[in-house]
């Protein structure tokens, strides 16, 4: 039967498609670990003077830009498509990225910053939309799970030219490793070039024998002809009838009951995304570390051991986890693992922080590594895999826009307010995330339907929308009535 995780239906050029564009989500990944070991390096701490709520500022200023990138996603996604978001997305991070490199005042880098998150806003959903509409339905989490595992990549590099330069002085600490964010982007621009257009967006956009042409490139000469021909007649059947008889715009989309079902659901499991802790412990774990009593280069030594264990973790959950477990079962386990996980941490702090009781401080560096290592197995790749199935191709870009501005919207609070939770109530912090994590193990149980396993097309049927085409476990139909379906179809709506 061959290795689960490889899909015989993908051609090497579905993959090369899907883990170039991750060279973006490294780029994410990457400037938010820059800036979470940043403030642990002397050069930095001198040259831009950073107060606690300054620091805030400088990091939140970043994702602000970003949840505003992400609204003007969803237009320039409809526009002008999902590789030529990708696109623009990169001419603006390198823009950027490069005066956050020449910034010599802090205005400069607070400015450079906000546009650097602006690009990443524009291409957050872009990069698992483009993932998710090329990858065989059977292996959609291996493929859309891509984006978070580059995302840890990228964070798991910085980390580590963070350590590794902290060894010099002066300039190079800063620049050198913030430098490096104009490459990704620069690779991820003239990379577009040898990607193709999503096929459903060309679909959507009547460019129909372009569409089969890509799609057809996208598979492997050995998938069976019978699915890839079924896939295609989903793609045209369903868009085709959602053209003619749904409306895109944001107020149709709250208008009607089943497109506001989808978009709750793709805000809240963005925002649980976030809402969990990982954010504040990606920004502010040398903080973390301190508090447990860790000093000099062992403090930054962590940060890389951290961003570590979060990708590997990761790799376990796409090639043997995401597309065996079902998402619901994916959520709630990973909501409760975490709760168990933070408590535990909470409690080595609250009783033994900053003395010298060298075993009960590791046992607390241990417990909150296996924070990040559960994350990665469950809501790390599951969020960004359940926002983009959820929604139907026509309002794909803008629902996906608007979920993932919650999750930038969290993160600047977060980044805001963390260092100073952390600096005045100190372990009590931790009792916000605790209750989070159960929430979200709650709402995930009673509201959240079932997708895993299904094409993009076919999970309208699990809001109560219409399906006009054949299933994947169905026979094709004949050419005499092959338009059946779609004259007998009985529109159906969900409250």
């Amino acid at each position: 039967m061959g290795l689960f995780f490889f899909s015989l239906e993908a051609s090497g050029y579905n993959y090369f498609c899907a883990f170039f564009v991750g060279i973006g989500s490294l780029l994410w990944g990457y400037d938010s670990g820059i800036f979470g070991t940043a403030q642990a390096q002397t050069y930095f701490a001198d040259k831009f003077h950073p107060s606690a709520a300054m620091l805030g500022g400088i990091v939140s200023v970043y994702t602000a830009g970003g949840a505003v990138g992400c609204l003007m996603s969803g237009p320039i996604g409809n526009r002008w498509g999902r590789r030529g978001t990708i696109r623009i997305g990169a001419v603006i991070a390198a823009l950027g990225t490069a005066l956050q490199t020449a910034a010599q005042e802090t205005v400069l880098l607070i400015i450079g910053r906000l546009i650097a998150g602006l690009a990443i806003g524009i291409i957050y959903f872009a990069i698992p939309m483009f993932q998710s509409e090329i990858s065989p339905a059977s292996h959609r989490g291996f493929f859309v799970g891509l984006h978070a595992q580059f995302i840890g990549f990228g964070y798991a590099l910085s980390n580590w030219i963070s350590f590794g330069i902290s060894y010099t002085t002066g300039p190079v600490t800063f620049r050198f490793p913030v430098g490096l964010q104009v490459l990704w982007a620069v690779i991820l621009f003239f990379g577009t070039f040898f990607l193709p257009e999503s096929p459903r967006w060309l679909m959507e956009k009547d460019r129909v024998e372009e569409a089969e042409t890509v799609l057809k490139r996208l598979r492997s000469d050995d998938a069976d002809p019978d699915i890839v021909t079924k896939e295609l007649t989903q793609i045209r059947d369903q868009i085709q009838w959602e053209k003619a008889n749904e409306e895109r715009s944001l107020t149709s989309i709250m208008r009607k009951p089943s497109y506001r079902k989808r978009l709750l659901l793709g805000c809240l499991v963005q925002i649980g995304q976030q809402i969990c802790g990982i954010s504040a412990i990606n920004y502010y774990q040398t903080i973390m570390y301190k508090s447990l009593g860790i000093k000099g280069h062992t403090v930054l030594a962590l940060a890389g051991v951290w961003g570590l264990t979060g990708p590997l973790a990761n790799i376990a959950c796409l090639l043997f986890i995401i597309d065996r477990v079902k998402r619901r079962t994916l959520f709630i386990v990973g909501s409760i693992a975490l709760t168990i996980d933070i408590a535990i941490v909470q409690a080595f702090v609250a009783v033994y922080g900053g003395t010298d009781n060298v075993v009960a401080n590791s046992f607390g560096i241990v417990f909150l590594l296996l924070f990040g290592i559960l994350f990665s197995l469950s809501w790390n790749s599951g969020a960004p895999v359940y926002t983009t199935e959820i929604f139907p191709t026509q309002i794909r870009a803008v629902g996906g826009a608007i979920s993932t501005f919650w999750s930038f919207v969290i993160q600047v609070i977060l980044a805001q307010a963390s260092p100073t939770a952390l600096a005045n109530v100190g372990w009590r912090y931790y009792f916000f995330f605790i209750a989070c994590n159960l929430a979200c193990a709650v709402t995930v149980f009673f509201f959240f339907p079932e997708t895993k396993g299904k094409t993009l097309e076919e999970v309208s049927e699990v809001f109560g929308d219409v399906f006009v085409s054949v299933h994947m476990d169905e026979k094709l139909k004949t050419p005499g009535n092959e338009n059946a379906t779609v004259e007998n179809v009985e529109r159906r709506e969900v409250a």
